[in-house]
């Protein structure tokens, strides 16, 4: 057989095993099938709403209101393109070379070149149809705001192919070459590319700081310049994404012939890397396999070999630390290392947590710019406040979703042992949930009291913030982790396709309303101040604290509430051992 015809085959196959499990799904699952397509429906309608009114706010903006937004349409591509280069690298790298999968494949008479061509294919069909559903409302709201034909957004649709087949392709070379080369040198280029870019973000940050202070003393067209220097990477001909934001650009004002060159430019520039990748770095898959799988089992030979004293358990590492603490038991000890080692070891569950967090402390760190930008609404700080506290919130139900929910369908057909041993999974249950929340309650509250201290709060506000932002942590990962327990799946060992389930779906739907209903009684006091306390001698001033104790007392009700039922239904559960049946 031909290459082609191999991964057509694989192509058929995995099809099929597709068609079926959603045939399954519309029989079995009508309740999330309906769910999910009413969630996508109303993503489009209220997308398009939004995307349409902030492109028509920034379009109005006296004399600069075309040039804002032709750069944001460049960063909007450009942060696309980021987006799909890292999510199908950590898939691939996570299917390629942590999956069991592809060990099962490569025992197949198949070519390990179409084996690796297809996870190319699978990568890029998984992580782009996201990013079709999300940049939909976009463009449309694109060709609304610059009046376009009909035929827009049929040749948008066209190009969007070849747009986010570069990054599948791109991240398969990277993945490929790196796990294949890597050693000292590649590590030490790492680090330092690593370091220019942090050196690069804080050199960025300074001299934005000081084009604000341009715009409040000189000139306001030298501090604009300033500013939009910083995105000028974003509008550099080499990279894709600017051939595809001036494409949309050009095609949406009806500049048909430059746009096509573009678009032809676009589709040159995947075959090319579409071909270097099939013909050239399909070859080295199955060695870089093979050596990932030697270092594997080298790392795990050493391990055995220093922690192995007879019947002894030695405790190495960082549970030397959790044990000679003294705050914990032995078998304490051992969980909460077992938990922590099989994150850490998993580059598809830790990569994306911290550059999630690292970007949020980054965004958190710059929020005073955002809050002193226009000192005529007083409001204005107000509605930036609770934004923040909204989008932490919101990344916090993503993360816990992803990472949490499939927890205890991670343990798989070891259950069992946890299940007769004399701990039992209560116990472990309990021990997950204490160790999760405190770590994301730890990072996130940091997070809160640097971005509230940036943003000049009180006292008693920023107290609220922090206390708020760890009952919201508290809340979510009880949700995520009882509901894992309730609906767990134990026949995949990938975590998105244990939250692709009903369960997962479920998970997801319930934390946006706890964080929906959570946000309103955060947001009660300082709507409450803004509104009645009209100064420091308002007689309504003295009543503001016992609407801030009122509102802790609500959201503390509401996290018992939302975390507390999903806890003992999933504490009942175990006590019946009904999980041990599913395996």
């Amino acid at each position: 057989m031909t290459l082609a015809a191999q991964i057509s085959l694989l192509r058929r196959t995995h099809t099929r095993v597709f068609l079926a499990k959603v045939r399954n799904n519309l029989k079995n699952s009508r309740l999330m099938c309906l769910t999910i397509g009413l969630f996508l429906s109303a993503y489009l309608f209220v997308g398009y709403y939004l995307f349409q009114r902030g492109l028509n706010y920034i379009s109005s903006v006296p004399g600069v209101g075309l040039l804002l937004l032709e750069r944001v349409i460049y960063m909007v591509f450009f942060f696309f393109f980021a987006m799909l280069v890292f999510s199908n690298a950590v898939l691939l790298y996570s299917s390629i070379f942590r999956g069991k999968e592809t060990s099962w494949l490569f025992t197949l008479p198949l070519d390990p070149r179409a084996v690796f061509c297809w996870k190319v294919v699978e990568s890029f069909t998984v992580s782009s149809w996201g990013l079709a559903v999300l940049s939909a409302p976009l463009l449309l709201s694109i060709g609304q705001t610059f009046g376009a034909s009909p035929g827009f957004y049929l040749k948008c649709l066209v190009v969007y192919v070849p747009f986010m087949v570069l990054p599948a392709t791109l991240s398969g070379m990277l993945v490929v070459l790196g796990v294949r080369y890597w050693g000292r040198t590649l590590k030490f280029l790492s680090w330092l590319l690593l370091a220019v870019a942090c050196w690069k973000m804080a050199e960025g940050i300074i001299s934005a700081r000081q084009a604000g202070s341009m715009v409040n003393a000189a000139s306001f067209s030298v501090a604009l310049d300033e500013l939009l220097g910083h995105s000028a990477l974003m509008v550099n001909r080499l990279l894709p994404s600017a051939w595809m934001g001036e494409m949309v650009l050009l095609w949406a004002r009806g500049y048909e012939a430059h746009g096509l060159f573009f678009g032809l430019l676009l589709l040159s520039q995947a075959l090319m890397l579409g071909w270097v990748c099939v013909m050239g770095v399909s070859h080295l898959c199955y060695g870089a396999w093979n050596l990932s799988q030697r270092r594997k089992a080298m790392i795990t030979g050493r391990k055995r070999a220093l922690s192995s004293t007879g019947d002894t358990l030695e405790f190495t590492g960082p549970l030397r630390l959790i044990k000679r603490s003294g705050i914990f038991r032995r078998d304490t000890a051992a969980l909460i290392t077992k938990d922590i080692r099989e994150f850490t070891r998993d580059p598809a569950q830790w990569v994306p947590s911290a550059i999630v967090f690292a970007l949020l402390f980054v965004y958190a760190a710059n929020l005073n710019r955002a809050a002193t930008a226009d000192l005529r609404q007083p409001i204005y700080r107000l509605i930036l406040t609770y934004l923040n506290f909204g989008v932490c919130c919101l990344t916090l139900s993503t993360l816990t979703t992803r990472f949490i929910f499939p927890l205890f369908s991670l343990e798989g057909r070891r259950l069992w042992i946890l299940g007769l041993s004399p701990v039992g999974m209560q116990r472990v249950f309990r021990l997950k949930l204490t160790l999760f929340s405190s770590v994301i309650g730890t990072v996130t509250c940091l997070l809160m009291l640097l971005s509230g201290l940036r943003l000049g709060m009180g006292g008693m506000e920023l107290m609220i913030y922090c206390v708020g932002i760890v009952l919201m942590s508290i809340g979510l990962t009880s949700l995520s982790l009882g509901l894992g327990v309730i609906f767990p799946n134990f026949n995949d060992p990938s975590p998105a396709r244990v939250v692709s389930g009903f369960g997962g779906t479920l998970c997801l739907i319930l934390n946006f309303v706890y964080i929906i209903t959570f946000m309103g009684a955060f947001a009660a006091p300082g709507f409450w101040k803004q509104i009645y306390v009209k100064g420091p001698d308002s007689p309504q001033a003295g009543y503001y604290p016992w609407v801030l104790l009122g509102s802790l007392l609500a959201m503390t009700l509401l996290t018992a509430v939302s975390a507390g039922i999903p806890y003992f239904l999933s504490v009942r559960r175990m006590k019946r051992l009904e999980l041990l049946g599913k395996l």
